[in-house]
């Protein structure tokens, strides 16, 4: 590969006119919303200041970097040759001559093809290229990471510096790494540069906590750093998206099973273990390889349990011990494909389960935590009381009294006079003439869509009591949500034709006339059609 750093044209960035125009750059934009002492960068860093333009008229919102993160764990398409050839040509014409068109015609390309979908190629075609000024392109990428107003262009520059290496850019890329949206980009990238890439990756993982956590962690799964090894086991499993992601490397990269043989475990690594070892219990035919694909297992798990009998526990643990309890009572006995070790050590295990889960007071916090005001405290004793098999269901009426958004447990009961109370409430608490203002192709997705979506909760339920919540179906066939419209449908096919109100037939076929979603349009024609 040719360098040159000498050209007799004179070739200045500076005299471009950016292509982006006066829009805010990004990087200002993420620099502006640091928190400091916490991680990522709050509801409104996260809103960066393309989002209006990606989404155009969809309503849909991605969480930053989970497009990226899901093609990247389930696939996606391919990575097309030809846009990363273009994208090198248009790179190598601005590198040779500077000018406001090269720059906007190189820039509209960034803009208009996804980074995760060529960058790969275009690294490998960076470097097979023999006409290429690799100092020109690094500014370049410094150029458009530091002053683009668009995610696409700064993903592939943020991957080009991690390869061009013309100065040093880890607080750059650490920064602009902050936002989920640009973790993956960075992580590779700081990978690829620095004397101690696996400590700039720690860094950066400290500093997230959804899909950018999950990616780094994966990169950081060979790391013999034992700091970094214990970081996992404590914090890093830790994730906004999913812990089975993460369970498995922090596991195994981190040693679990040989962390647990100290005699004396801080709190920090048994609440770690908690949530790894049940993790992988629940991730067994998820998505990624769960408890079958760990051979400390049944070795881990005796030691976590030994250790808790002798430590007092609050909710939290006593869910990670009902989830090990039922596992070895009910999963590990349906399933012929783990490791060697669980049947040996079922009995040991169940025993130290049973001493936990029958000491005395678990009924007495789970009421304590149902009455809390603290949300993690709340949601932490609904699972425990599921567990315990508490009935919770006044609890959870009491609190949508006072406005909380907790429908989707108050519908879910098989009690006729429950049942009336929650279409009651329904009636008297949510805006059924807003509610019902006409149909369009809406997903309710937004606050301002919080009264529908609680009808929805109402709705799916009400198909398993004929007769019942007429109100509410009629106001959901003339919501402007889709669900609505297919969820107050659906619970009228339900239906007996003699429980159908007399305006329900008539309400439906108006409804069939105007529907434009062409799902539920066909659910009300296959339900007027079973009705005749």
């Amino acid at each position: 590969m040719r360098f040159s750093f000498f050209s007799s044209d004179k070739w200045d960035l500076n005299a471009v006119q950016p292509p982006w125009g006066d829009r805010t750059s990004i990087y200002q934009h993420i620099l502006a919303n640091i928190r400091p002492g916490e991680p990522g960068l709050g509801e409104q860093g996260d809103q960066l200041p393309d989002d209006e333009i990606v989404r155009g008229d969809n309503q849909l919102r991605w969480a930053p970097g989970a497009l990226d993160g899901v093609f990247g764990h389930h696939g996606g398409g391919g990575e097309p040759e030809d846009v990363a050839t273009n994208i090198l040509e248009s790179f190598r014409a601005l590198t040779k001559k500077s000018t406001t068109e090269r720059a906007a015609s190189l820039y509209n390309l960034l803009v208009e093809n996804s980074a995760l979908s060529y960058v790969d190629q275009l690294i490998e075609a960076v470097f097979g290229h023999d006409d290429l000024e690799l100092p020109r392109l690094y500014e370049i990428a410094h150029w458009l990471a530091t002053g683009a107003a668009d995610r696409e262009p700064i993903k592939c520059a943020i991957s080009l510096l991690g390869v061009c290496q013309g100065g040093d850019d880890r607080d750059l890329l650490l920064t602009l790494g902050r936002h989920e949206e640009f973790t993956l980009f960075a992580s590779v990238a700081l990978k690829n540069t620095g004397d101690e890439p696996e400590l700039s990756l720690w860094a950066l993982a400290c500093l997230v906590t959804g899909w950018g956590r999950i990616q780094i962690i994966e990169r950081l799964a060979e790391t013999k750093d034992e700091q970094i090894k214990a970081w996992l086991l404590r914090e890093g499993y830790h994730n906004d998206i999913l812990y089975e992601y993460t369970a498995l490397i922090c596991a195994k990269t981190g040693e679990l099973s040989i962390a647990l043989l100290t005699p004396d475990p801080d709190d920090k690594l048994l609440r770690g273990a908690g949530a790894i070892l049940t993790a992988l219990i629940q991730g067994h035919g998820g998505p990624v390889e769960g408890i079958e694909a760990y051979e400390a297992g049944p070795a881990a798990t005796e030691l976590y349990l030994m250790h808790l009998q002798t430590r007092d526990l609050d909710l939290q643990g006593f869910n990670n011990v009902a989830r090990i309890d039922q596992f070895l009572k009910e999963d590990s006995n349906e399933t012929e494909d783990f490791t060697q070790g669980w049947k040996e050590r079922s009995a040991t295990l169940l025993a130290l389960t049973n001493a936990i889960l029958s000491r005395p007071g678990w009924e007495q916090m789970v009421r304590d935590g149902l009455d809390s005001d603290d949300r993690q405290t709340f949601w932490t004793a609904t699972e425990a009381a599921r567990q315990l098999g508490l009935d919770a269901w006044d609890v959870y009426f009491d609190r949508v009294k006072r406005g909380e958004d907790l429908w989707h447990f108050l519908a879910q009961t098989k009690d006729n006079d429950r049942i009336d109370r929650v279409i009651t409430l329904a009636e008297e608490t949510l805006p059924l003439n807003e509610i019902a203002s006409g149909p369009s192709d809406s997903l309710g997705i937004g606050p301002e869509f919080e009264h529908h979506n609680a009808l929805s909760y109402v709705l799916q339920e009400l198909r398993r009591f004929p007769g019942k919540g007429w109100p509410l179906i009629r106001t959901g066939m003339q919501s402007p949500v889709v669900r609505n419209r297919s969820m107050a449908v659906m619970a009228l096919a339900a239906w007996d034709r003699t429980t159908w109100p007399n305006e329900a037939e008539p309400l439906l076929r108006s409804a069939i006339a105007l529907e434009p979603n062409e799902q539920t349009l066909e659910i009300m024609v296959k339900t007027i059609d079973q009705s005749v």
